[in-house]
């Protein structure tokens, strides 16, 4: 691994910190797993963007999927 100089403020350092005595884990392990975790929520909002704005630009295609998720939408 690399190592990395990052800087936080006083208060979110205090936070992590916390978190890291819970968990007994380290800060570096911490801020590996939260940036893990944005970079996959992230990856996901871009395609859901990218499938909004494709579907705005194609409107017959968004009828088209209203169409298709009323189909999946399971009634009992």
């Amino acid at each position: 691994m690399k190592n990395v100089q990052i800087c936080f403020d006083e208060e979110l350092l205090g936070q992590i910190d916390l978190i890291v005595a819970k968990h007994r884990s380290s800060r570096s392990a911490i801020v590996r797993e939260a940036l893990r975790y944005w970079m996959i929520q992230k990856e996901i909002q871009d395609l859901e963007q990218e499938w909004i704005n494709k579907l705005k630009a194609n409107p017959e295609d968004l009828n088209e999927a209203k169409v298709w998720m009323q189909a999946e939408t399971w009634v009992e």
